[in-house]
């Protein structure tokens, strides 16, 4: 009796051991983090910062961290190219352009991260190196810190004192803020078929006029500058939620423009499993970031919704998403190289 009471310990024993180990493997597979940690929900800005800190210390030789302009709140605004900044093709990855979205931050620095990690090695027959010696790729992780800040903690995060007053006047709850710190939407507030409309709050609220946002201002000179310097070959917008794809063009779109995002979405299409939403009229653009690269820059691009469930996103969506996105921007980088 003894003896079998003893073999049932050991069996549990090994199956206990087993479960851990299997455990360990779906979280190496998940994420292997060593900088970028990806299992809690609120990444702030200043895990950001000091993320950003530590990656360009390891990966100095094969990455930069550029300051691009500052938010309303004078909160940087970030940018991490990956490779060869001198390259003539240079992909463009733009995450958090809605406070609320901010997982997107973190999916965009796990990016980062695993590239960096895997510099030398290969994804798809491709050395990651070579591929980025070619195309630069152009990280803005979170084009909203501001807003970021309110949705995770609240208005009083906001240190400017006018700033702050004006945004308690407003409607919306701080938790599903979408906004920036001066209520407007960053995502309708470019130079494409823009109009003025909705109430400055949470969202909806378009601003006073085209590029009004200190944030849309920097990105809109982060553009130019690149531009000038290189080709942009295309765009990746990250947001969330719908687990979605934004990559069809209206008729106004050049034929080369519509020839390679349809290239893109169909990368992006095959390694998510996302569904692909339909043409969107340029007619009802009023302001939107993808509508402006398309029509107004004649770049391609595509948005790359995450997430299934309401923004914010809860944690344990992290994995589901990093599977399916883990190495989508590396690929779309491949698609011109």
């Amino acid at each position: 009796m003894r003896r079998e009471n003893m073999k049932k310990l050991l069996r549990l024993f090994l199956m206990l051991v087993m479960c851990l180990m299997m455990a360990g493997a779906w979280k190496t597979e998940a994420y292997a983090a060593n900088i970028v940690s990806t299992n809690h929900q609120k990444y702030s800005y200043s895990e950001y910062r000091k993320d950003l800190r530590q990656l360009r210390k390891k990966y100095s030789d094969r990455m930069q961290v550029n300051i691009i302009g500052q938010s309303a709140d004078e909160r940087n605004i970030y940018e991490v190219v990956l490779g060869n900044p001198e390259a003539k093709r240079h992909l463009l990855v733009i995450g958090n352009l809605h406070a609320r979205e901010y997982m997107t931050t973190q999916l965009c620095m796990a990016q980062i991260e695993s590239y960096m990690k895997r510099y030398n090695k290969k994804e798809n027959g491709k050395k990651i190196a070579d591929v980025l010696d070619k195309v630069a790729i152009h990280y803005i992780p979170s084009a909203n810190p501001d807003g970021t800040a309110i949705s995770q903690y609240g208005f009083n995060a906001i240190r400017n004192k006018k700033l702050r007053s004006a945004l308690k006047k407003m409607p919306g709850s701080s938790r599903t803020w979408k906004a920036n710190a001066r209520g407007v939407d960053l995502n309708r507030n470019w130079a494409i078929a823009f109009r003025k409309a909705g109430r400055r709050g949470s969202s909806g609220f378009h601003g006073n006029k085209a590029a009004s946002e200190p944030e849309i201002k920097a990105l809109v000179k982060w553009i130019n500058r690149i531009d000038k310097s290189g080709k942009i070959c295309g765009v990746v917008s990250y947001h969330s939620t719908g687990s979605i794809l934004y990559g069809r063009c209206a008729s106004q779109a050049k034929a080369t423009v519509k020839k390679n995002t349809t290239r893109m979405y169909k990368v992006a299409q095959k390694l998510t499993g996302y569904r692909l939403m339909p043409t969107e009229s340029i007619r009802y653009a009023n302001g939107c970031s993808r509508e402006y690269f398309l029509y107004k820059r004649n770049i391609p691009c595509i948005t790359v919704e995450v997430g299934r469930n309401s923004c914010p996103l809860k944690s344990g969506e992290f994995p589901s998403i990093w599977r399916k996105n883990k190495n989508l921007v590396i690929r779309e980088a491949m698609l011109f190289d």
